[in-house]
């Protein structure tokens, strides 16, 4: 991957758009203080290398902006603050202006406009999909002590499976959803993108019970499932930290960890199994993953078809039964490897790349 860039990229953000103390989009980064928590150390590498490839310029009066309009947070941040309807108003103002505006949507689904250029954690290999695979940057939980390989796969998982919602149960009351419905919701870009986040938890309620019965199964695993029932970010603070040292340490413990999507089509769990060294059990759901350089998603990751959930146990012995002790140790190498590889600082190449392309 190239880290050399030519010259600044000139960009325009909307000062009325700013919103104070909370984290700014990735090509802003150097707009905030620098992190001092642990697990999220990874951000100050980018905000070294943004002021030498980036040149940020403010502005009040569309009229004043130049071509490149940068929204200055990921979405989901005006939607937390019930801002969406000024985001929104302005995101009209830009496009109709003939300006390209360029939004970080992290893992929430939507929909790019035309001349909208939209990096998404949530995306669908589908030739409709408008959106850029980005990693979804959550915490470095920093590489692991090094782990053995088991003589029996040893899989761990821990997260929310019932998605409770008083509607969603009574539709589960009165609708029998088939395996082939199911799937096919689970990797629709036109269901997922048209259903309101409510609808998405049904669907992700559905993918996950399915899944983690298929685990509970498998007679050749050994499983550390924990399920959880309830959000995590509405707990409270105490139970929130024992609750996460709990996720952290199942990752720790477990030479697999599954990775299932939610209530989009992204899990942010992939990228902090990656970074503590473990194997992604991945389930796919038709999701598009950002480009490796050097090397691809199958060498560190099983790989498992939603479709095919029902042969999971089958899928990770074989991955298993082809390592070696040391093949088995190199996998959880190219597994940090990667996350190494697409860390902001580095991914943020391939993003200039991207929007210098589509502007030129």
């Amino acid at each position: 991957m190239s880290s050399q860039v030519n010259e600044p990229l000139e960009i325009w953000i909307n000062e009325d758009l700013l919103l104070p103390g909370v984290r700014p989009a990735p090509l802003l980064m150097h707009l905030s203080p620098p992190d001092t928590r642990p697990e999220l150390l990874f951000w100050n590498g980018l905000r070294d290398k943004l002021p030498d490839i980036v040149k940020i310029h403010r502005f009040t009066n569309l009229a004043d902006a130049g071509k490149i309009v940068v929204t200055p947070h990921f979405i989901s941040s005006y939607y937390s603050l019930k801002k969406e309807r000024e985001f929104y108003r302005f995101k009209r103002q830009v496009l109709g202006s003939q300006r390209t505006l360029v939004t970080f949507s992290n893992c929430l689904e939507f929909q790019p406009s035309q001349g909208e250029i939209f990096f998404a954690a949530s995306t669908y290999n589908d030739k409709k999909e408008k959106s850029i695979p980005t990693p979804q940057w959550s915490y470095d939980l920093g590489e692991k002590v090094n782990i053995s390989k088991p003589s029996i796969p040893t899989v761990g998982f821990v997260g929310n499976i019932e998605y409770p919602s008083r509607l969603n149960s009574l539709i589960l009351r009165y609708i029998k959803f088939s395996d082939s419905m199911v799937n096919w919701m689970a990797g629709n870009l036109f269901v997922n993108r048209n259903l309101n986040l409510g609808r998405r938890r049904l669907i992700a309620r559905l993918v996950r019970k399915k899944i983690i019965n298929e685990v509970r199964k498998a007679k050749n695993l050994q499983t550390s499932l924990i399920e959880r029932k309830r959000d995590f970010f509405t707990l409270p603070v105490e139970e929130r930290n024992r609750q996460r040292a709990e996720y952290i340490k199942n990752i720790e413990d477990n030479a697999y960890i599954l990775v299932i999507r939610g209530d989009d089509n992204g899990c942010y769990q992939l990228w902090e199994v990656m970074s503590a060294g473990r194997i992604p059990v991945f389930i796919d759901t038709n999701r598009s993953l950002p480009e490796l350089r050097g090397m691809k998603w199958e060498d560190f990751c099983v790989i498992v078809p939603f479709s095919e959930v029902h042969r999971i146990g089958d899928y990770i012995q074989a991955f298993h039964d082809q390592l070696s002790d040391e093949d088995f140790a190199e996998v959880c190498r190219k597994s940090r490897a990667a996350f190494d590889q697409l860390l902001p600082h580095n991914f943020v190449v391939r993003i200039l790349e991207i929007i210098a392309k589509s502007t030129n």
